[in-house]
């Protein structure tokens, strides 16, 4: 078995790019662009310059993301296939990446077997991995600086150093949140290593720290001469108290059965329970042979859990905290992809270690993954269809041919999606509609009663006709007025 073990190794990585597309290429075009991800085209599609100045005026994102679906769009163009294809490529290296994290947590076959299997049917990373925004990027980057930490306390060379500093730089400037996975890996070597690795990785951070600090002044900078520099955050509203565990859920594997999805959380949380209390009973007890149950984690060493459970765990469980108590909430779940490959591992882990036999925990694991990539496809939309909207509005459009969106949030999609001969405009207030025929394109939440007959009544516009659209939540109109 291990020589077969040893004759797959170098393809590992492959089958595990491979396992990744399966359930991502796809869910390449399932859904139309969305705000967000428009914006992030729009943005790379700027000049350098002018691209940067409009990166450091939006707060949220540092800049990596974008440069790279710059260069990317300078190669095959804004085509929506094209554009999704960047972050899905990401997502697919996660699995290579778990691969690598997999060997220097000293996993062993049937966990790592577990946990690439789990990371692949992760349906929030499915549903992210074709997003254009920074979430493909930032888990891999955060699986990459887990490896490398591993790597480096394991060789301690000069080459390993810089590989797990350059890591880093990218991390923290994909996205801010890369700043946790830094601070935790920071912590766990404080608290639980030896003194020359918690100095190897405080000095890594500080040269991360120290590369970042030029980004973080200039939007800074820009913040202090900004009226609300915190309103792109400020519909973050504070997790439910259950929030961690369907963060779990939507990390392991999700069947669209509850009651499949509650038995499976039980035994996750039962297995992590137990991998903590055999850990703990065996750092006071007298050495002795491994027996079966402990076999799976024996090569394992305590340091290394601590670090997966920190990440994997511990920043989600410190964020929602901090949400839920501490102030405004910073809960949001696709911010948190980077917990995804540590926790899908320190998972395998529990599970290999709970069940006697490797091979019964492998094939449990596998079957739920089973489960759970086949269920992708039967879950619902989690973006509205802009795509099969616009389309709506140009048979229903008639004369005139204008179309006033109600904020960029719905004019930019629909810009996007508009068959030729239609003509987007943008308008902040229902003041702005011009005199005669028109349609208005809105969102419900634009106004607290969720329509705007009122003011359109005072205002002494007639609505001829309307039509609308819900997904997931978000609710999109385009009334035909008379003004």
């Amino acid at each position: 078995m291990n020589r077969r073990l040893d004759q797959l190794r170098p393809v590992l990585p492959a089958l595990a790019v491979a396992a990744f597309g399966i359930v991502r290429l796809p869910e390449l075009t399932r859904s139309s662009l969305w705000y967000d991800e428009l914006f992030s085209v729009g943005v790379a599609a700027l000049p350098a310059g002018e691209s940067l100045r409009r990166i450091i005026a939006d707060h949220t994102n540092p800049p990596l993301f974008y440069l790279l679906l710059k260069g990317w769009m300078a190669l095959g163009g804004d085509g929506d296939r094209w554009v999704r294809l960047l972050p899905c490529v990401l997502a697919m290296l996660l699995g290579a990446a778990l691969v690598w994290l997999v060997r220097e947590a000293r996993a062993g076959a049937a966990a790592g077997t577990l946990a690439v299997a789990l990371a692949a049917a992760s349906p929030l990373s499915v549903d992210l991995a074709n997003e254009v925004r920074a979430y493909s990027l930032l888990a891999l980057l955060a699986c990459l600086s887990l490896a490398g930490t591993l790597f480096d306390r394991r060789v301690r060379t000069r080459d390993s150093f810089a590989l797990l500093t350059i890591i880093n730089v990218a991390l923290v400037h994909t996205h801010y949140f890369g700043w946790l996975t830094v601070g935790a890996e920071l912590v766990v070597a404080a608290c639980c290593w030896s003194r020359d690795d918690a100095w190897r990785m405080a000095r890594s951070a500080a040269y991360a720290l120290l590369a970042f600090l030029p980004w973080a002044a200039a939007v800074a900078a820009h913040a202090v001469g900004t009226t609300a520099p915190l309103r792109n955050v400020a519909w973050i509203g504070a997790p439910g108290l259950a929030a961690p565990l369907w963060f779990v859920r939507d990390l392991t594997g999700r069947s669209g059965n509850a009651t499949a999805d509650v038995v499976w959380l039980a035994l996750v949380g039962v297995a992590l329970v137990a991998l903590v209390v055999t850990r703990w009973r065996r750092s006071f007890a007298m050495p002795r042979p491994a027996t079966p149950a402990t076999a799976a984690t024996a090569a394992t060493d305590a340091g290394t859990l601590i670090l997966l459970a920190a990440t994997g765990l511990g920043v989600p469980v410190v964020v929602w905290a901090v949400s839920q108590f501490g102030g405004p909430s910073i809960w949001v779940q696709r911010y948190l992809v980077g917990a995804a490959a540590p926790l899908a591992l320190l998972t395998a882990i529990a599970i290999a270690a709970l069940i006697p036999r490797k091979s019964t925990a492998a094939i449990l694991g596998l079957a739920w993954a089973a489960i759970a990539m086949g269920s992708v496809p039967q879950r619902a939309p989690t973006k509205f269809d802009w795509r099969r909207f616009a389309r709506r509005i140009d048979l229903s459009v008639g004369s005139p041919r204008d179309v006033y969106a109600l904020e960029a949030f719905t004019a930019a999609p629909l810009e996007h999606y508009a068959p030729v001969g239609v003509r987007v405009h943008v308008i902040r207030a229902l003041e702005e509609l011009p005199i005669g025929d028109a349609w208005l394109v809105y969102r419900r939440e634009s106004f607290a009663a969720g329509t705007p007959a009122e003011p359109l009544r005072a205002l002494g516009v007639t609505v001829v006709t309307a039509l609308s659209a819900e997904t997931a939540g978000q609710r999109i109109v385009a009334m035909r007025t008379r003004r």
